[in-house]
């Protein structure tokens, strides 16, 4: 019977480049890191519960938004790897190919996207309507999915004419105080147990609202859209403006309680599923309240 070679300590050791990649790896993490928790430490500062009855939204502030900081802070927003997913949360975040389709969805009416295309080195492409600078602005509520907030304000709106871009403002309501980091003007702390306690500037304001309830409980899914009830803009006779629009993506064994209880949206349930970075056991769908071509059709 042969000897077994036992391999030398110096044979274990990780090359120089590898070492190097390594470190390179380490050291843009905790840049990412160190940054947001610079982002926080502001966040927290200025966060607490009279945010509810002072918001304002950015067209209508007297004041410049606070500047969130440098280059390096404003890159940690670039992306959703520094925020943790929080299971106890129920939180679950989506790829950024399904935050694309869901921005597509709210955006339409004013520029059409392209498909996504994977990789930040692709330029975003997009066909602003003929007629985009005489149309109405868009205020876009998004529920409980900060993923689709990051991306929306952080990936795409950047890559957008700034004329056009201005048109639209997004707020993200959402339980997690830690996504006060994108400020006062794009932050609302929420709670669907108290679905009406938002602030009074936001009821009745918004034309689209995307939502992703926290938990399946018929509970949390009424109470949730009671929240869009009161957010959204209120539909009148000889109104010039688009239609609201209505996203609900959740588990497809609710989806008798969705098409309930927004029957008044026209909500039904879309060929678009919804995935998640790290995967989720639930069979997910998207209800919407319209079917958009290049977006997703009704089943």
């Amino acid at each position: 019977m042969g000897e077994v070679e036992i391999e030398d300590d110096d044979d274990l050791r990780l090359s120089a480049d590898t070492m190097a990649l390594l470190q390179e790896f380490q050291q843009t993490q905790s840049s990412k890191l160190a940054a947001f928790e610079r982002l926080q430490k502001k966040a927290e500062s200025r966060f607490d519960d009279s945010q509810v009855a002072e918001f304002k939204f950015e067209d209508e502030s007297d004041d410049e938004e606070e500047e969130s900081g440098d280059g390096e802070e404003q890159d940690a927003l670039a992306s959703m790897e520094v925020f943790t997913e929080d299971w106890n949360l129920s939180q679950f975040w989506y790829t950024d190919a399904t935050a694309h389709r869901l921005s597509a969805f709210v955006l339409d009416p004013l520029v059409k996207l392209g498909a996504y295309v994977a990789g930040r080195e692709e330029k975003l492409q997009y066909w602003p309507r003929e007629n985009y600078a005489s149309l109405p602005s868009i205020k876009v509520a998004i529920l409980s999915a900060p993923t689709v907030h990051q991306y929306l304000t952080r990936v795409i709106l950047p890559q957008l004419p700034k004329d056009l871009s201005s048109k639209v403002q997004a707020v993200v309501f959402e339980n997690d105080a830690r996504f006060a980091v994108f400020g006062p003007r794009q932050f609302v702390h929420y709670d669907f147990n108290a679905p009406t306690r938002v602030p009074e500037a936001t009821k009745g304001r918004f034309d689209a609202v995307l939502v992703d309830p926290p938990f399946l409980s018929e509970e949390c899914q009424v109470k949730t859209a009671i929240t869009v009830r009161v957010l959204l803009r209120k539909e009148e006779e000889g109104n010039t403006r688009p239609t609201v629009r209505v996203a609900v993506c959740t588990g497809q064994k609710v989806a008798d309680v969705i098409e309930r209880t927004y029957r008044a949206y026209g909500v039904r349930c879309t060929n678009f599923r919804p995935e998640h970075r790290n995967g989720l056991q639930n069979e997910f769908r998207c209800f919407a309240s319209e079917a958009v071509e290049g977006v997703w059709e009704y089943e």
